[in-house]
């Protein structure tokens, strides 16, 4: 008997072979199928993944610069401070300077040991010198026009040789810190 009579005679037979082939079948869809799935959750993932880490750059990125752009404010901020604290040191100063340049005019008008006046100047000289080196400087006025930038008038006379708005006289010098007017000189100007 051939395989064929024996499952022609027993249908249970033919059932039972024709079931594993079947089922066979299924399990390799099924497993076709979740291949699929599982290529497809794979891309999805991937997908998400390559997002994520593209989010994740643009924030270091920021984040870098947000520190770098920090970094800059902070030196900048610290410089100003130094500026600042050195500018109020000086305006502390400016008064010393006064009585320095006020004491040199009345030992060249006065009859003082030579010794002396050459001391007091050379030390002037030297402490004039230092202060310019760290940018202070004095403002020239008198002769100059008047500029309210960096004059400041206390009062007005008629002079008919000098040309309107000319400082004739300075009251209290005025001085400049790295371009910055740190005092205004206090003059007197024609007003013609």
């Amino acid at each position: 008997m051939t395989q064929n009579e024996k499952t022609a005679e027993n249908p249970e037979l033919n059932e039972a072979s024709q079931k594993p082939a079947e089922e066979n079948q299924q399990q390799e869809q099924t497993t076709a199928g979740t291949e699929e799935q599982t290529q497809g959750q794979n891309q999805a993932q991937s997908r998400d993944l390559a997002k994520e880490l593209e989010e994740m750059k643009n924030r270091y990125f920021r984040a870098l610069a947000d520190y770098q752009n920090l970094q800059r404010r902070t030196a900048k901020e610290q410089l100003e401070a130094r500026g600042r604290g050195v500018e109020d040191f000086l305006k502390k100063l400016l008064p010393v300077l006064d009585t320095l340049d006020k004491a040199l005019e009345q030992i060249y008008k006065i009859n003082v040991d030579k010794k002396v006046m050459d001391g007091l100047e050379m030390f002037s000289i030297q402490f004039s010198d230092m202060l310019e080196k760290e940018g202070l400087k004095g403002i020239e006025a008198k002769g100059s026009k008047f500029d309210p930038n960096f004059h400041e008038a206390l009062c007005k006379r008629t002079v008919e040789d000098k040309d309107d708005e000319t400082v004739l006289t300075v009251f209290e010098k005025g001085y400049t810190f790295k371009d910055r007017v740190l005092r205004t000189a206090k003059v007197e100007i024609n007003q013609k």
